[in-house]
């Protein structure tokens, strides 16, 4: 059994993708639909497929070979952050003692490790 694991669904069975794989000569051997970003599926050893895979109008088609390998991932492009557009982000941070109440000023620092 394999597991083939996509990036960039959600949990459970929300936002999940819908999936096709083929062998090489275009028959179709699976269709389903992802459950928490995953399927687990009986593929041949030493074969190369064909998968088609569509969640939130966007696709990914590619072929890819089983070896010995059980866990297969692939990324849909909303995976993609580019870190130059998130340079401004607003948090609403509480005081430690006092339920509820906003800290209003203040500066926090964030960095890499």
């Amino acid at each position: 059994m394999k597991k083939i694991k996509f990036l960039g669904l959600g949990y459970n069975d929300y936002y999940q993708a819908n999936i096709k794989i083929y062998d090489l000569n275009n028959k179709l051997i699976y269709e389903g639909k992802t459950y928490n970003s995953e399927i687990i599926i009986h593929l041949k050893k030493n074969k190369l497929y064909k998968l088609n895979a569509t969640s939130l109008c966007e696709t990914i088609k590619v072929c890819f070979y089983v070896s010995n390998i059980d866990e297969y991932v692939f990324a849909f492009d909303r995976v993609k952050i580019n870190i130059n557009s998130m340079r401004n982000i607003t948090f609403l941070l509480t005081d430690y003692y006092y339920n509820n109440l906003p800290i209003e000023k203040g500066e926090l620092y964030l960095w890499q490790r």
